[in-house]
């Protein structure tokens, strides 16, 4: 932009959200100890920012779909790789699962970062199944008007089914409780958005589980509710006298964390121990047994509040509140496959909100697919004189009775 001197951002309320946190996130630098750790965290909200602001500022109808296709490619690919890991047992022997598959990973080393990365994208790809076919069913041509479906429309509305199932079926595979309670989280979203279009939703969620089944028929076991019971048992217990077995040491060692983060919040409430410090000052709160500090608390909310203190919890959960209200609005203004994309964007929200209860999902790059996906919600009002004329990129739009009746 700088090259080709047009530095012009689109204004957004969200942009100054995320503005806000990153200038929380500096002013952690103050209590920090280790420093290059604590430039690092500010260079990604940095990072971030000008991500977002770009793609939410340049991204026109052509750019919108290639980057649209590309992202569900990216993540058709990756949930593949994840069913093959899972269905051939290629992994590490610590993944292996029920003694007779692995856990998928994906190229993410780890199953809960990689069903975290599906998750986010997930919302996107059946908003977008559900959104496109939608309208080409319900106008399939204007007669009259040489008016056609569009190639790009059909092709799009195959790959977000074709995504959708292979993410869908990976994500599970994981077997990550937080990326599966991130998909009921997303899914939720979604369809309060819908309201009176929620049975669509609900429609193509049953369709997809009617699919899966035979597939992970005695995969599944049925004691998922009892493993998210587990951790709602250890916290607030003394963890030094819990003896540690196989079925609860994923349990133990993340209540651990949770425990650790925050007592680094009772040392400094209002500005934490300082930005990406949450490693370097676990050693002097770890519980006992579990001085590996694995890098974050395994829960976003404590570890923004172990580093940022009071202040940075308080303006992280502004800039959320600010991309759900613009996700929403977009929700309720847009149609046809736009409607998709502001949904994904939705989804992805809800997802977010529930997994970081359980895992911190900026790591791995990820951070970059929340900044591309809310640019891309906000980017949709950014419409040329061309555009106005047309509620719809590809001609896509519904009837105008659905319109008027939604």
């Amino acid at each position: 932009m700088m090259a080709t001197r047009k530095v012009a951002f689109a204004r957004s309320k969200l942009a100054l959200a995320i503005l806000l946190y990153a200038g929380a996130v500096a002013l952690s630098l103050w209590p920090a100890q280790e420093m290059l750790s604590a430039f690092k965290a500010l260079a990604k909200w940095v990072e971030f920012l000008l991500l977002y602001l770009f793609v939410a500022s340049e991204l026109e109808r052509t750019d919108r779909r290639i980057l649209v296709a590309s992202l569900l490619l990216a993540g058709t690919l990756e949930g593949a790789l994840g069913i093959y890991q899972f269905v051939r047992q290629v992994g590490p022997p610590g993944f292996v699962l029920f003694d007779r598959y692995m856990r998928a990973y994906g190229t993410f080393l780890q199953p809960n970062p990689f069903g975290g990365y599906l998750g986010l994208l997930l919302p996107t790809a059946y908003a977008t199944a559900i959104t496109v076919w939608q309208d080409l069913l319900a106008k399939p041509s204007v007669p009259g008007t040489g008016q056609k479906r569009s190639p790009w429309l059909l092709s799009l509305g195959l790959l977000a089914i074709i995504s959708a199932l292979v993410m869908g079926i990976a994500l599970i595979m994981s077997w990550s409780r937080g990326a599966l309670l991130g998909l009921v989280g997303g899914f939720v979203m979604i369809s309060l958005a819908l309201r009176r279009r929620a049975w669509v939703a609900i429609a193509i969620a049953a369709l997809f589980l009617v699919l899966i089944s035979p597939l992970l028929s005695g995969i599944i076991p049925t004691d998922f509710v009892g493993r998210v019971k587990g951790l709602a048992e250890y916290v607030g217990q003394d963890l030094t006298t819990v003896e540690i077995t196989d079925d609860n040491f994923a349990v133990i060692e993340r209540v651990a964390h949770w425990q650790a983060a925050w007592r680094m919040f009772t040392m400094r409430p209002w500005l934490g121990v300082g930005s990406g410090q949450y490693a370097t000052v676990y050693p002097t709160v770890a519980v006992p047994r579990w001085q590996d500090p694995l890098g974050h608390a395994h829960n976003y909310y404590l570890n923004v509040l172990a580093e940022g203190g009071l202040v940075g919890l308080a303006t992280y959960l502004i800039m959320l509140l600010a991309a759900t209200i613009t996700a929403w609005r977009a929700a309720r203004r847009e149609r046809g496959w736009r409607l998709g994309l502001a949904l994904g964007g939705l989804g992805m929200l809800g997802h977010l909100l529930t997994h970081s209860l359980f895992d911190n999902l900026y790591v791995h790059e990820m951070y970059l697919l929340v900044a591309i996906l809310l640019g891309i919600v906000v980017s949709l009002s950014n419409q040329d004189p061309s555009q106005a004329k047309s509620r719809s990129d590809w001609q896509s739009d519904l009837p105008a009775s659905s319109c008027k009746t939604a």
